[in-house]
C-alpha cells in the first residue's frame, strides 16, 4: 500500500524543469502535484536521484517561483520528483496551488484560482473549466459543499 502523507492533486499545467547535473531545461505538463511532490509523464533522461530545479509561473504573471526535487521514483508511467527543503514561502505557495481558498459564490474567481490546476491555453480548455467549477468543484476534498 503506497501511503502518503500529503494528498494529490491531478492537474495538468506547464512547469520548467532544470537539470543541475547538466544545466538542461525541459518544459513538462505535470499529472498531479502535493505539497511534497509532483509527477510528471516525461521527463527525458531522468535517472533515480537526479536533482532538478522546477520552475513554476502562474498564467498571465511575470513572477515565477523555483523548487528543488529529486527524483524519487521512475516507471512506465513517468517520473516522481519530491521537494527538498521548502522554505516558508515555498511550502505556502505550494499549500495555495493545490487547495485554493475558494468560496464557491463567484465563478470567474474560482475560473482565476482553479484555473492553474488546469491546462487552459484554448477557449474550449476554460469552458471546460468553468463548467467544471459551476459542479464539481463546488466540494471540497473532505466532500463539504461550499454553496
Amino acid at each position: 500500500m503506497d501511503a502518503r502523507k500529503n494528498p494529490r492533486t491531478k492537474t495538468s499545467f506547464q512547469v520548467t524543469f532544470i537539470s543541475k547535473a547538466n544545466g538542461v531545461s525541459q518544459n513538462r505538463t505535470i499529472a498531479d502535484i502535493s505539497q511534497s511532490g509532483l509527477f510528471v509523464n516525461a521527463l527525458s533522461g531522468a535517472k533515480l536521484n537526479d536533482h532538478y530545479r522546477v520552475l513554476f509561473r502562474r498564467p498571465g504573471q511575470v513572477e515565477s517561483i523555483q523548487l528543488t526535487a529529486q527524483v524519487t521514483r521512475i516507471n512506465h508511467r513517468g517520473t516522481a520528483l519530491t521537494f527538498r527543503q521548502l522554505d516558508p514561502q515555498e511550502s505556502r505557495f505550494l499549500s495555495e496551488l493545490t487547495n485554493p481558498n475558494w468560496d464557491g459564490k463567484d465563478l470567474l474567481e474560482g475560473v482565476i484560482k482553479h484555473g492553474i490546476l488546469e491546462n487552459t491555453t484554448n477557449f474550449a480548455d476554460c469552458m471546460r473549466l468553468t463548467s467544471l467549477l459551476s459542479s464539481d468543484y463546488r466540494f471540497t476534498s473532505r466532500g463539504e459543499s461550499i454553496n
